[in-house]
């Protein structure tokens, strides 16, 4: 699995919404792309958190792409496994006719079989192309319309909706988007068990032999990563806190000897505000991350979602509390690191994280509890920031 790590890497940073393939049956997509498109991002969703508790996601990111589309072309089986979140999560069969013999024949058993497969969410458009003033046309699209709902639509649930190509009203797009959001929320809900579970089944394997901490990363980020796509910010930073964790327990395993990191020119200046500041296949050494880097990432990563969730004192308390440990780290692998580096990287993180929290901060939205916590951190960063530059001045004039 560590084998996908470079297209893992590489398919994150080219998706940052959801995917709604549309199955064109009619060669109607020309004819309803702009309509369609006017809908994103979709508003309102409700979707279902991991706890399973609904959460309304105002503005969920989201683009109509064709099957026939090169990004939508069948995968092998392994592919679709690993990087299940960037596929559809819904489908939007277009379909038209204008004959009862014709649907019955042709196009009833083209869409039975578009539909057969039972892990895709899908719900099919009826795009009417009667002119009002056309009632012999009208009449045969409304009994065509209803053919195909008798067909496909279940007690359960309803899988059609009609669409007005001469002016359709609120009422179908209260109806479409309904239906996708039902298809996006059940498709969320399927992903999460999935991921979920092999997730657990490889953290069970963390004390054995066969332990692979790259695998376990794969899955575990594919499932942040769905999370942050559809907006779910607090559950995503959960599954990065638990990913932090686990790589604790796991560079503290005794195994054989690893690289630290940190000997690359300019790793002196701290990255912990920039995930992509190495490609993850740089450092990855017999299936495990070196730390030096991997630490890094993964807080770049919370502090991404912290700023998201419109958390800045989080992050000046998370960074201060991040920067203090890492520099008792970094003082382990001293002797292995060039001079004045440790001090070097804890002076860049500070004025790193000041900058970056200031930036985001907004007093005026806050208490007043909240806004002397994180005065009292940027004092704080400073103030370590200050001592390691009186270090590093000293260092220079003892050995310069």
């Amino acid at each position: 699995m560590a084998n996908y790590l470079a297209q893992f890497q590489t398919i994150k940073s080219s998706s940052d919404r959801i995917v709604i393939a549309v199955e064109d049956v009619s060669d109607l997509w020309l004819n309803v792309k702009d309509s369609f498109e006017q809908r994103l991002p979709v508003k309102k969703a409700c979707l279902n958190n991991k706890a399973r508790n609904p959460v309304l996601v105002e503005n969920l990111p989201a683009e109509f792409i064709q099957t026939t589309d090169s990004r939508l072309r069948s995968r092998f089986p392994q592919e679709q496994y690993l990087f299940w979140f960037r596929e559809p999560y819904a489908t939007v069969v277009l379909v038209t006719c204008e004959d009862l013999d014709e649907f019955k024949t042709i196009l009833k058993p083209r869409l039975k079989l578009i539909v057969q497969n039972d892990e895709r969410e899908w719900f099919i458009v009826f795009v009417s192309k009667a002119h009002p003033s056309n009632d012999q046309a009208t009449k045969m699209a409304k009994k065509v319309y209803a053919r195909l709902e008798a067909d496909f639509n279940t007690k359960k649930r309803e899988r059609c909706c009609k669409f007005d190509l001469h002016g359709p009203d609120d009422e179908f797009w209260d109806d479409f988007d309904s239906k996708m959001v039902d298809c996006i929320r059940n498709t969320l809900d399927r992903r999460v068990q999935f991921y979920e579970e092999e997730n657990r089944r490889l953290s069970e394997q963390r004390f054995t032999p066969v332990w692979n901490f790259c695998n376990f990363f794969i899955l575990k980020e594919s499932l942040a990563f769905m999370f942050e796509v559809t907006n779910l910010h607090e559950d995503s930073l959960r599954e990065y806190d638990e990913l932090e964790l686990c790589y604790s327990e796991s560079v503290n395993l005794p195994a054989k000897p690893r690289e630290f990191g940190g000997l690359d020119t300019g790793d002196d200046q701290a990255a912990l505000l920039n995930p992509g500041f190495k490609a993850l296949t740089q450092i990855v050494q017999d299936d495990v991350f070196r730390e030096f880097e991997f630490r890094q990432y993964i807080f770049a990563c919370q502090a991404k979602l912290l700023f998201k969730l419109s958390r800045p004192v989080e992050v000046a308390a998370r960074g201060y509390a991040f920067v203090v440990s890492f520099s008792k780290t970094l003082a382990v692998h001293e002797n292995a690191l060039p001079f004045c580096f440790r001090e070097v990287w804890v002076i860049t993180a500070c004025l790193g994280l000041i900058k970056s929290t200031s930036t985001q901060y907004d007093g005026g939205v806050v208490a007043i509890d909240s806004e002397k916590e994180f005065y009292r951190l940027q004092g704080d960063l400073y103030s370590l920031c200050r001592a390691k530059v009186y270090e590093a001045c000293l260092f220079d004039w003892l050995w310069g």
